[in-house]
């Protein structure tokens, strides 16, 4: 049990890290990239980006340690302390502090998430080794949320605004929730040696998973809304992890009248959270780059009258060189 809250809470700080890093770098790619591998190649070229993904590798093999010892329900609840690791690097690092409302609803989102895990969490003595009984069920639970992550993914790209940011969060999630059901069964299939790993489903799963997963998060974070996009994974993710291990995993949990609407009030209680953050969240940190903006002292409008203060410009770009004409 030690072994597993240990490399949990271990894999939340590393993932919370990582991703913090991972969305300010990614807060800059183009627009037009996101989605596709090229995104994935363009970050490769910066050296924070790719501390970000050190960070996150770190996750993943404490992640890998928790779920060898502990049930799918148990390591994601730990896990999901990721979001306020991940919020504070944020804050800090963008220099500007986050208000009390808005920290108070991303420890509600997390408050929120602990208690439904911990409400719908499997009934003493179902061990997680009983999953190797249950590859059939990782596989379906798999598709289920790679074909979700998928169908979000797709209305995400094809959204603008807070909208393409809740999409695409919500398709992270959802391969986030599918990477850890894999990942489980791997944990599994590596405990029985080299043969065993290179033999079995779970290593190329893993690996394929593991790079869709990469790609749609990086496509939130793309988004440069991490306040939208970081509270939602976090939430999605241990959400769906629990649908999969009682619907498909066989995990019981330990719900009666009075605990099925307490989860029902959690799920409530984090969605309104979630609503919250996304409405009073800034627009993006980082400009898109089709754009230029300029700060002025003062602007002299085309009536003439001067307008004291600073103002942002959003100016076109040159293209091959020639200034395009404003309409």
């Amino acid at each position: 049990m030690m072994v597993m809250i240990a490399s949990a809470l271990a894999a939340a700080v590393l993932y919370g890290a990582g991703a913090a890093v991972e969305q300010r770098q990614a807060a800059g790619a183009p627009q037009s990239s996101a989605g596709r591998p090229g995104l994935l190649l363009m970050l490769a070229r910066q050296p924070l980006w790719l501390l970000g993904i050190g960070a996150q590798i770190g996750g993943f093999a404490a992640h890998t340690v928790a779920l060898r010892f502990g049930t799918l329900a148990t390591v994601q609840l730990i896990v999901a302390a990721e979001l306020i690791v991940a919020v504070g690097v944020v804050r800090i690092w963008s220099g500007r502090p986050l208000g009390r409302d808005s920290w108070a609803a991303a420890l509600t989102v997390v408050a929120a998430i602990v208690a439904f895990l911990a409400l719908t969490s499997p009934a003493h003595g179902h061990v997680a080794g009983h999953y190797s009984a249950h590859a059939v069920g990782a596989i379906v639970g798999a598709v289920l949320t790679g074909a979700g992550a998928l169908v979000a993914a797709v209305a995400g790209l094809r959204s603008s605004g807070n909208r393409r940011a809740v999409l695409l969060a919500v398709a992270a999630g959802l391969a986030d929730a599918c990477s850890a059901v894999v990942i489980m069964q791997f944990s599994h299939v590596a405990s029985h040696g080299v043969v065993a790993i290179f033999t079995s489903w779970t290593t190329y799963a893993v690996a394929v998973c593991g790079t869709g997963n990469v790609l749609l998060t990086q496509s939130a974070y793309q988004t440069g809304r991490p306040m939208v996009t970081l509270p939602i994974i976090a939430a999605v993710t241990p959400a769906a992890s629990a649908a999969v291990g009682i619907a498909l995993l066989g995990e019981t949990p330990r719900l009666g009248a009075v605990g099925a609407v307490a989860a029902c009030f959690a799920v409530l209680v984090a969605s309104l959270a979630l609503g919250w953050l996304a409405r009073s969240a800034p627009h993006p940190e980082v400009p898109e780059p089709a754009d230029l903006a300029v700060e002025v002292e003062e602007l002299t409008v085309l009536t003439g009258v001067p307008r004291q203060g600073t103002e942002r410009v959003r100016l076109p770009l040159a293209t091959h060189g020639a200034p395009r004409q404003a309409a």
